[in-house]
């Protein structure tokens, strides 16, 4: 009667993982797999003779069918601006902007990535791409605008983005809690379970596999948590050019100051090719005139 009891029990917890699908496919409710697990744990520890006891009642969870309070929006917002600057202070703005971040600390503002290309060029260019608290991100978007028109620019664009997250991240905590539930279940039905090492084998199995998908949920909902409690700000420095640059008119200057030199390299190439030629034209010119005059012979022989 034991090994019986012990195989229904591990049926029992083979049906309880089957519904905590990582894939997130199954919609079953979350509050069944802990019935279940209630109910193998209830049968492992219960004495042969007696029959096993009903199912424990579903405990109320987020997402079950009783009345919830109101769930707050969890908003991810991301932030994006093109500046334009002049090329001498382009490369200013773009470090004290990085320093700016680096001076709050990184538990308040962090550089995703930083590049700047030609900073003391004639057309420098850059990209700082942060992620901030909120709070520092308004801060630092109230005085962009003065900034860069101290600077002797402007903005030349800028939008914002939102991404609504309370779905993925309600949902996502839901199951980790049903997947957090089935392993300690699963770990109680180890502990108590007297049966064939066989099936004990199976349910150390089933608590890995568990495990790893306690893992995984865990890593994206505090991901999806990092872009809800952090906004993402990029900025895009690009520089002014005037009308009447010089940087226009580069390549024709360029090609004035390079005039004698792109001539003198043309009538060396010419001499080098007449050069080449002339041996070949000595020998091909009297060849050809001796083919002529010896097909005309023959001509004339025939007549």
């Amino acid at each position: 009667m034991s090994i019986r009891l012990n195989a229904a029990a591990l049926a029992a917890a083979l049906i309880l993982s089957a519904c905590g699908n990582p894939d997130g496919s199954d919609q079953r409710p979350v509050e069944a797999p802990e019935a279940s697990a209630d109910y193998a744990v209830a049968g492992m520890s219960a004495r042969a003779s007696a029959p096993p006891p009903p199912p424990a009642p579903p405990p109320t969870m987020a997402g079950g069918n009783e009345p919830q309070a109101e769930q707050a929006v969890l908003l991810a917002y991301t932030h994006n601006y093109g500046l334009r600057l002049p090329s001498g202070v382009l490369a200013d703005v773009y470090e004290a902007h990085r320093e700016a971040c680096a001076a709050a600390g990184g538990n308040v503002c962090r550089v995703i990535s930083a590049t700047i290309n030609d900073p003391d060029g004639e057309r420098p260019s850059g990209t700082l791409d942060i992620r901030a608290r909120p709070d520092w991100i308004a801060s630092f978007r109230d005085r962009l605008a003065g900034e860069v028109s101290e600077a002797g620019g402007n903005i030349q664009s800028q939008n914002t983005n939102v991404d609504d997250l309370t779905t993925q991240i309600v949902d996502g905590e839901a199951r980790l809690r049903a997947q957090t539930a089935l392993r300690d279940r699963l770990q109680a039905l180890l502990e108590t379970s007297d049966g064939p090492m066989a099936d004990v084998l199976a349910v150390e199995r089933e608590l890995a596999r568990v495990q790893s998908d306690i893992d995984a949920r865990a890593s994206v909902i505090a991901a999806l948590r990092t872009r809800v409690e952090t906004s993402r700000l990029t900025l895009y420095y690009q520089p002014i050019v005037s009308q009447t640059s010089p940087v226009r008119f580069n390549p024709i200057m360029d090609a004035l100051e390079d005039f004698t030199d792109t001539l003198s390299e043309g009538v060396a190439s010419v001499i080098r090719f007449v050069a080449g030629i002339l041996p070949w034209l000595i020998l091909v010119i009297p060849a050809i005139f001796l083919i002529r005059w010896l097909l005309a012979r023959r001509k004339r022989k025939s007549a």
